[in-house]
């Protein structure tokens, strides 16, 4: 099969681009034929459709409004993005194309050369991005549906784009303009990864005929040398970008209920500096760590923690551990009891108690019955995310949306 795989950044960024760039590799693995569009990046890995990519944009958090105002139009709806689509497209014919995330740097506009040319659209759910003007259905440290319903002016009133009155005004025009023009009427199926994605969408008004739920694959990753800076002796694992809707701010208070055994962070982000400031000594951070370095760290770890305050459509900070037989303490929230069931899998907390979650990574770090949880941990992603069954119900999905007309 010929598959195109449409995602705004073609290297390794975040989970996002980790389920992009894992299913591209499987794929092509399995014998078929696999393209890529995005921005152009420095970044970037090998595709053999580099040429074809969009003009590079700038929309992340250290952009300054002004120079967001000054791509307005772009961050609406790229019509540079949309003619690299059309060029990509007159030199390689799809069967198939696979949507993640365009956000604002491709926009939904690359959608309409593809519904132009009839080539069957899937995207997958990473986030609430056509119902939620910040993606993630949060604002202001606690889950967020203001705008449910097309009520986008809610982003400007709470300001929830990056915490910025000018970047919420952008959103805010954006999806309006989106939901007028119907910006994602060329997607004929839409991968939910869990069933609390599949089921919160319906809610918020995606078509439930269209949702199929599928896992994504979860692959072990062999470790490489562990960095220098690991603590002796037995640690607690965070490893996640730094953003308040992560938990990041839960860590000093956790780590001074479990003193003295430290929490190691791995990953970098906006909260990084507060975090130097705020962590205290049970608090060392590693920044980000390349797949290896990362794995080598996880498998030395007495305990990983996942205290994340949003809607979480997957996992795979909790996906990964498990696969590595590592005690999880997890939030109850979004996606994640559906691989952390308490007692038999992991532990939960309540999203925000950081004094519930420091009870239960003590629990985790002590309790004997943590062996029986990781084993059956274990089983539990390897029934829910085995790489090979994720790539055959791709292609089932795949021909589902084809034989759609």
């Amino acid at each position: 099969m010929r598959v195109l795989f449409v995602n705004a950044f073609h290297y390794l960024r975040g989970g996002v681009e980790r389920t992009c760039l894992d299913e591209s590799r499987w794929l092509a693995a399995a014998g078929h034929e696999v393209a890529h569009f995005a921005i152009r990046d420095s970044r970037n890995l090998p595709s053999p459709t580099a040429e074809f990519f969009a003009p590079p944009a700038d929309f992340g958090e250290d952009a300054p409004p002004v120079r967001q105002l000054g791509q307005l139009p772009r961050a609406l709806w790229s019509r540079p993005a949309a003619a690299a689509m059309e060029r990509l497209l007159a030199a390689f014919k799809p069967e198939i194309a696979h949507v993640h995330a365009p956000s604002r740097y491709l926009t939904p506009s690359v959608l309409r050369p593809l519904e132009r040319a009839r080539v069957p659209v899937v995207m997958t759910l990473h986030d609430y991005k056509p119902w939620c003007t910040n993606r993630i259905l949060f604002a202001h440290g606690a889950p967020c549906e203001r705008c449910r319903g097309g009520a986008h002016w809610h982003a400007l009133a709470t300001g929830c784009v990056q915490g910025s009155r000018a970047k919420s005004a952008i959103g805010m025009a954006e999806a309006y303009l989106h939901d007028w023009i119907g910006a994602y009427r060329a997607v004929r199926r839409w991968i939910a990864p869990s069933r609390f994605v599949a089921e919160k969408t319906v809610s918020l008004g995606l078509e439930h005929a269209k949702v199929r739920v599928l896992a994504h694959g979860v692959e072990r990753v062999a470790p490489g040398a562990a960095p220098g800076a690991m603590p002796e002796g037995r640690f607690v694992l965070f490893a996640g970008r730094l953003t308040v809707d992560k938990g990041v701010q839960l860590l000093p208070a956790i780590a001074a209920r479990i003193a003295p055994t430290p929490i190691v962070v791995a990953g970098d982000g906006p909260l990084s500096s507060w975090l130097a400031r705020e962590g205290g000594p049970g608090v060392r951070q590693l920044g980000h760590l390349a797949d290896e370095t990362l794995a080598a760290v996880m498998r030395r770890a007495g305990a990983v923690i996942v205290p994340s305050l949003f809607y979480e459509t997957f996992g795979y900070a909790v996906a990964e551990p498990m696969a590595d037989g590592r005690p999880v303490v997890a939030a109850r929230i979004g996606a994640l009891p559906e691989l952390v069931e308490h007692e038999a899998t992991g532990l939960l907390a309540e999203p925000g108690d950081a004094e519930g979650f420091a009870v239960l990574t003590q629990r985790a770090l002590d309790d004997p019955a943590a062996a029986r949880w990781t084993d059956e941990a274990r089983r539990r992603v390897g029934r829910i995310a085995d790489p090979r069954a994720h790539v055959a119900g791709l292609l089932a999905i795949y021909r589902e949306a084809i034989a759609t007309r």
